[in-house]
This record gives structure tokens, sequence and C-alpha cells, in this order.
């Protein structure tokens, strides 16, 4: 068994000797470039198909807003049950890129932005499993595992701008820790992600892992340390302060900073609620995916002969505790355990530099790439998948018959009406927390739940119902007299109060 030491210094040397004999043998397009091609090609496959994102929609409103009367947003404009409260638009530097691609090419648009972002997050953990000592085409078998294991929300989210950002860090971090420079880049990169996304605070636990590990002065067992270098402590304790400093380099100032922590500890109707801030379910495929990674994990461990960094045990550790804790983040997971795992594997067959080719990898390359672009799916056919979880048709019969009065809807409808269909206000969409503040969200969840729901509706002097047909609202409201059926097909019931009960609630 060779020690973490021993292994770096090895790795460091058949890196430079396959460098030097690819660069002598011409290779200008290596066989680690066509294995990342093969990544990209199943990124550009499997993530359109997520691209019914629920939240996507009020994030594309937020961007044309800004865009358009060029100031950040303060209050709520979009329902009429929180109109004019407070909040903070946390992500609205992600909104930008997503909402330019869809303003240019529609679906098509949007799509590609995701993919393209995707494909630099996975993209650059393949190049740090590489430069870890991983054999190209292992790291890029663990980088295609990882992509399917974080489809769960892989779909057009403002959290894959903030997983860019992390992926920089990790390759920072990497290259601070074997050379000491390049530190202080991560100032700049915190002032720019906190208006990304909450996620900014994986990246300081992060930094805290690294920093804890490199205290260590000995291993333990199959565990070992890799102390700080002198003067490396001192940077990096310096660095982290400015990056602390940096995150107020924002809009909204301090608020922003605090944001993550007011959903942990104010916002438990949101976690306690959302299906994705829930466990993982190990009955569906995403949890059946999560255990095989688990698995993977202590099979690694048990049989790869190499030692263990502390910092590497500590960072799987935290992410699969995330991941299993709260579905949303095993995406997160499946990011930080690519250049973690893929050195300990071996199912590739070694690659020698010797043996490559750059015209045959370039030619498979070039037919990856024209698959990558030829398959691209066009606006046309992402429209159908839209189509399936959203109420296009119910929404055009509203507008065409100009129906503005007080909405009760699917949660998950809220974005989509609120960018549609703009003149329509909203009774609540995906900014969850506002709605949680003044009581909104628990009122929504009697209603779906089926708990006094008549009565909640009279509340909000509700006039119209959009809701799934079977579903146990949709049973209630059409064995109710107060109720009746205006347009229906398989995603959506439009309910009309009827002119009895809607003139005796209005005020």
């Amino acid at each position: 068994m060779i020690s973490g030491f021993e292994e770096r210094a090895v790795t460091s040397l058949r890196n430079a000797e396959h460098q030097a004999a690819a660069k002598a043998k011409g290779a200008w397009f290596s066989l680690p470039w066509l294995w990342f091609c093969l990544v990209a090609l199943v990124i550009s496959v499997l993530v359109p198909m997520r691209i019914g994102e629920v939240d996507i929609w009020y994030h594309l409103r937020n961007a044309q807003q800004f865009l358009t009367t060029h100031t950040f947003l303060h209050a709520d404009t979009y329902t009429f049950t929180s109109l004019g409260a407070a909040l903070l638009n946390h992500e609205w530097l992600a909104e930008l890129p997503y909402y330019i691609g869809f303003r240019e090419f529609g679906l098509r648009g949007l799509a590609a932005v995701n993919v393209m972002v995707l494909c630099l997050v996975f993209g650059g953990m393949y190049y740090l499993a590489c430069r870890r000592g991983a054999d190209c085409g292992d790291a890029a078998l663990v980088a295609v595992a990882a992509v399917i294991l974080g489809m769960y929300t892989a779909g057009p989210r403002m959290h894959n701008f903030g997983y860019l950002c992390l992926t920089v860090l990790l390759i920072a971090l990497e290259r601070f820790q074997e050379t000491g420079k390049g530190l202080w880049l991560l100032p700049p990169l915190f002032a720019v992600w906190i208006n990304l996304h909450g996620s900014w605070v994986f990246g300081f636990v992060i930094m805290g892992i690294y920093l804890v590990s490199g205290l260590v002065k000995h291993g333990h067992g199959r565990v070992e340390a890799e102390p700080w270098k002198p003067g490396q402590l001192r940077t990096f304790l310096l660095v982290t302060a400015a990056s602390a400093a940096a995150l107020l380099v924002n809009p909204y100032g301090y608020k922003l900073v605090l944001y993550p922590f007011d959903l942990l500890f104010r916002q438990q109707a949101n976690m306690g609620n959302v299906i994705e801030w829930q466990p993982v379910d190990f009955h569906n495929v995403y949890g059946k995916m999560a255990l095989l990674l688990l698995f993977v994990v202590l099979a690694t461990g048990l049989l790869s002969e190499r030692k263990w960094a502390v910092r590497d045990v500590l960072l799987l550790g935290f992410a699969l505790w995330m991941g299993l804790m709260h579905a949303r983040f095993l995406q997160f997971a499946a990011i930080v355990m690519v250049p973690i795992l893929a050195p300990q594997l071996r199912m590739c067959p070694p690659y020698e530099p010797s043996s490559d080719n750059s015209w045959r990898n370039l030619l498979a390359g070039v037919a990856i790439v024209a698959l990558i672009i030829g398959g691209f799916p066009t606006s046309a056919r992402l429209s159908p998948t839209i189509d399936q979880g959203f109420p296009r048709d119910a929404l055009h019969f509203m507008q065409q018959n100009h129906l503005t009065g007080r909405l009760f809807h699917k949660y998950e409808f809220g974005g989509y009406i609120e960018w549609y269909a703009p003149e329509i206000k909203t009774f609540a969409d995906g900014r969850t927390d506002i709605f949680v503040y003044n009581g909104v969200f628990d009122d929504y969840l009697q209603i779906g739940q089926v708990k006094h729901p008549l009565e909640v509706l009279d509340k909000y002097k509700i006039e119209y119902v959009l809701f799934p047909p079977e579903t146990s609202l949709s049973y209630v409201l059409d064995h109710s007299p107060q109720w009746r059926v205006m347009y229906e097909d398989r995603v959506a019931k439009l309910y009309e109060r009827a002119p009895t009960t809607a003139a005796a609630s209005r005020p």
C-alpha cells in the first residue's frame, strides 16, 4: 500500500510523462478530450428531458423585469395574496443567462444554456479527477454516473450556476494545495457566487473541511493526513476572511448573506412539505441510485489499495449526508464524488499516450459533436414535455375569456401563469419564503390536503380554481354546489364559483 504523498508524486510524474509522450507523438487531440466529449453527449441527451422545471418561469419573469426596468426586485408584484410583500431575489444573476437563452431561441435556448453550464460543471470535475490521478476512462465513467444520479434536479435551475462556482472552488483549492498559488481567485468567486445562488454556504463548509484536514498531523489506518505547507495556512485564513467580506458585494447587503440561514431556521413549513427538501425515498429510481452510490463508496473503501486523504473522507461524508437528508442535494453529492471516487477505481485499461492517435480521436470527437448539435431537441420537440405538466390550454381559455379574477391554483402552476399570463394575479409560486412568512403557504396546504378547503377558498374570496383532475380537491369541488367546471383537459380543470355564491363572497 502506498501513501497519499507517494501517490501524488507518482501521479505528477505519470502525468508529466503522459504529456511529454503525447507532445512527442503530436497528440493534439488526445483520448482524454474524446472521453469528455462522451460525457458532454450524455449530458446533452439526458438534461433536456428535465426542461419542465416548475420555478424557471417566475425566474424568467424576474429577469425580464430586471432588464426592462434596470431595478432589483424588493417586493412581490405577481400575486394577490402577498402583493407588496418584501422579498430578496437572491438568484438574480443566475436568472439572466436563462432568460437571454429563452429570449433568443425559446425552449431550445433555455435547454442549451442549462446543458452548457452542466458540461462545464462535470467537465471541471472530470478534469480534477484526472489531475488527481484517475485514468481518463475511469473519470469519464464516474462523471456519467454522477450526471445520472444528479438528474433529479438537473433542470434549468439557478443552483447549476452555484455548482459551477463550486467546481471552480474545488479546482482552486486543489491547485493551492499542490503549488501554493491561485487562492486569491476565491474572494471574487464568492462575490459572484452569492448573487447566483445560496449554495455559497457549501463553499465555506468545503473550505472549513480543507482547513481542518490540513491541521491534522497524522492519519489513521487507511486515512492519511495532508498537512499544510509552511505559509499556506496563513494565506488560507486571509483568503477565507476576504471571501466572507466579499459576500457583501450584492444588491441586498447583509440580508442576502443571512438568507440561507433564514431558510434553515424560519421556513420549516417549506422544508417540511416541499418534496425535494425531504430525505431520499429509496423506493424511487433516484433513491435506488443514491443507495447504489453508498454501496460503491463502501466497496471502494474496502477494495481499493490506495489510502484516503482526510479531506476526501470528510468531503464525501458531508456530500452523502446532504444528499440523503435532502433529495435536492443528490446532484451536489454526485458532483463532489467524481474527483474523489474516480482515482480509487480501475475500470478501464490505462491510458497510453504512446498509442494515441489524434486524427482518430478528432474524427470520433467531431462525430460526437455533430450528434450533440444535430440531435439537440428543437423548441417544438421540447414543448410537449412542458405541456404534460403545465396548463397551457386552460390558460389560453382563461385569456380568451378575459378571466382575471382571484385564482387558486396548484402551487407548481404559479410561475408558469406569471410568465405566460402576467395579467392574472396568482395565489402563490415557488418563492416559498414570502408565502411561509404571511401564512399563505399554510392555507395552501389546507386546501390541497382538503382540510376545510371551501372555508379557506371563501377566506381569500377565490373566484376560480385551476387544479389537476383526479385529485382530492377536484373531487370536493365536483360535488360542491358552490363550484362548477368551466374547462377541463388531462392537465387541469378550471372551476368557477357559482354565480349566487360568487355574488355573496364579494366584499
